[in-house]
């Protein structure tokens, strides 16, 4: 009966436990409304932004200016070689009777130069190479009215008596050697071609002479005016 009792307890006791247990227990949570949690969007990558290529202008081409051709009437009819000589490294040729208005580009055998009218006398002209000429007695110059020297307009040969033909005449030298220089020229043909002969006189007498004149020929014609 004891024992009973005692079990009676026991088991009492147990369920008193259990309905405790029982009220205890947690809730559950209340889920949050999704509605109201703002959804924050996942980070996505931006984009590096594209170059534009910069288009690189091409460049202009500049229009080679053309030039004026001066209109070529021809040479008049006494055109000729008065005189060419050498100085400072440079060469000149003067023509006469020429009357050509502008510059003129020229060609004396393989030498280039350069021809303006004179202006002191605009009917002549006088042309320029710009190395020393030596040693040629006939050349063939052509003419032309372009720089590029593709326009031909004249050819003609001439004696230039580019040589070296001055003889000195030590036998009068004195102390005024070379003051008061004077010279006397002709102009001679020779089967029909002009030669020079200068003679050239200073303060003490005969000083220098020059010529062209040939050695053996066939026929003296006579004189004649300025060959060169």
């Amino acid at each position: 009966m004891k024992n009973t009792l005692s079990r009676l307890i026991l088991f009492a006791l147990m369920c008193t436990l259990l309905a405790a247990c029982a009220g205890a227990a947690p809730q559950p949570t209340a889920t949050p409304d999704a509605t109201n949690t703002p959804t924050i969007p996942p980070p996505t990558d931006t984009p590096a932004p594209t170059l534009t290529p910069t288009q690189t202008e091409a460049p202009t081409e500049t229009a080679t200016p053309t030039r004026t051709k001066v209109p070529f009437a021809g040479f008049m009819q006494l055109f000729s070689l008065y005189r060419a000589w050498s100085q400072d490294g440079k060469t000149y040729f003067y023509f006469l009777q020429s009357n050509f208005p502008g510059t003129m580009y020229a060609r004396a055998d393989s030498y280039d130069l350069v021809c303006n009218p004179d202006p002191k006398y605009p009917l002549h002209m006088q042309c320029e190479s710009s190395v020393e000429i030596f040693g040629q007695d006939e050349m063939t110059f052509t003419f032309f009215t372009d720089e590029d020297r593709q326009d031909l307009v004249h050819t003609q040969k001439f004696f230039t008596g580019l040589v070296n033909d001055i003889v000195y005449y030590h036998n009068t030298d004195c102390p005024d050697r070379g003051k008061n220089i004077h010279c006397e020229s002709e102009y001679r043909l020779y089967d029909g071609r002009c030669y020079y002969a200068h003679t050239c006189y200073d303060a003490c007498g005969l000083y220098y002479s020059r010529d062209n004149l040939p050695d053996v020929w066939n026929e003296f014609q006579g004189y004649t005016t300025p060959c060169n």
